[in-house]
């Protein structure tokens, strides 16, 4: 008989608005906000004081600014930011090997069997907390359960700087209470669309009769909803490998001399590798340039992106920079030009509402998707 599962979901608190307070204390008790400060930003992390005023993350900061016009409003700073998330995934590390980053703040750890070393689940998690507190300066809320679902939804009734087990035999029970919208994976469209069948809890959506459900959230989606209101969730805490890379490049059928043909040759291809890495679901970190010269002398570089993308324009910019680098070091007529991107990862939620530019860029791309899709690859062309 195989062992039960035992999951962890370690969620840090307010992570921004924590980090800015250890850094200057004289925030403590006051609203914060953290996030993009221009017009088009959005709410990277609001303080509990801030968030009784209805401000909530990923809003856009004009609203927040509305509803707490007497918080305090920081850009916030990257660099800062990932030094305590690694101090933080240290810590983690030293209790399992398996630990799965979500975001910069948020890991499942599979904590199977770890109970004959470090003792039962909840000790472990009192002993994270503490650590996290005394080596880090910032709390965590900690779910525990015998999946990631389970872990993730437990962890938010931990919040904040609490622990919360749901032991095998309760999970039913614990999900059966809980609104639909508590459901990672349903949006404000499928809550409504339930709305309408009556459905407003996890219990009902787990009992309800499957056939309403298919049609109105499709077919697709309704038996699998149906399994996670009940709890199951048979995912991995490491997902498997997925792949390292993803590449376009094309052969000339005659030598190109002109930089200005070569870059817009560099804007499609950049474009074919977006699309496909906006469909994996990742963001790249790094961007690469492939260059073959008449010799069949292959060069490349690559170059790291300030913040991990899934748009067009941050992949195409980037090769066009390398392109003027390596053209520099090597002028002359090419045969094949290629994009790449590289260090692939789940998307840093949070670090992206950091700057409304990368948001842009993605809303933009996935909206050109959405258009060659729906009329044909030649519907939308950007401009060069």
């Amino acid at each position: 008989m195989s062992q039960q599962r035992t999951v962890f979901h370690a969620d840090l608190d307010a992570f921004y608005v924590a980090v800015e307070r250890v850094l200057d204390p004289s925030l403590i008790g006051k609203p914060v906000i953290v996030g993009g400060l221009g017009n088009r930003g959005v709410v990277a992390t609001a303080s509990y004081e801030a968030r009784k005023f209805g401000v909530h993350s990923a809003q856009p900061m004009a609203i927040a600014r509305r509803r707490a016009p007497h918080a305090v409003y920081l850009r916030g700073n990257r660099e800062k930011y990932s030094e305590f998330s690694r101090r933080f995934f240290s810590i983690l590390e030293q209790f399992t090997p398996v630990v799965a980053g979500v975001s910069i703040d948020e890991a499942y750890l599979d904590m199977t069997g770890s109970d004959r070393l470090f003792g039962p689940p909840v000790e472990v998690a009192e002993e994270i907390r503490r650590r996290t507190r005394e080596e880090v300066g910032i709390t965590v809320s900690i779910g525990i359960g015998p999946n990631k679902l389970v872990a993730k939804m437990a962890s938010e009734d931990a919040k904040p700087d609490g622990v919360f087990e749901v032991k095998p035999e309760d999970v039913e029970e614990f999900m059966a209470s809980k609104p639909v919208r508590a459901l990672p994976g349903i949006g404000p469209k499928s809550a409504e669309a339930l709305k309408t069948l009556r459905i407003d809890t996890l219990g009902q959506l787990a009992a309800h009769p499957v056939g309403p459900i298919r049609r109105a959230l499709g077919p697709n989606v309704a038996g699998w909803l149906q399994l996670r209101a009940k709890g199951v969730d048979n995912s991995p805490v490491v997902e498997r490998a997925k792949s390292k890379s993803i590449s376009a490049e094309t052969t000339f059928s005659e030598d190109v001399a002109s930089v200005d043909e070569m870059a817009n040759v560099l804007q499609r291809l950049s474009e074919r590798v977006g699309r496909r890495l906006r469909r994996s679901g990742m963001h790249a970190r790094n961007v690469g340039l492939k260059l073959r010269y008449p010799d069949f002398t292959t060069v490349t570089r690559q170059t790291t992106l300030q913040q991990a993308s899934d748009g067009d324009a941050a992949i195409s910019e980037s090769a066009k920079m390398l392109l003027i680098k390596a053209m520099g070091e090597r002028a002359g007529a090419v045969r094949l030009l290629g994009v790449s991107v590289s260090g692939l990862g789940a998307p840093a939620a949070q670090l992206s509402l950091l700057d409304d530019t990368p948001q842009r860029d993605s809303a933009i791309s996935d909206a050109v998707d959405r258009a060659r899709d729906r009329f044909g690859e030649d519907a939308v062309k950007r401009g060069s």
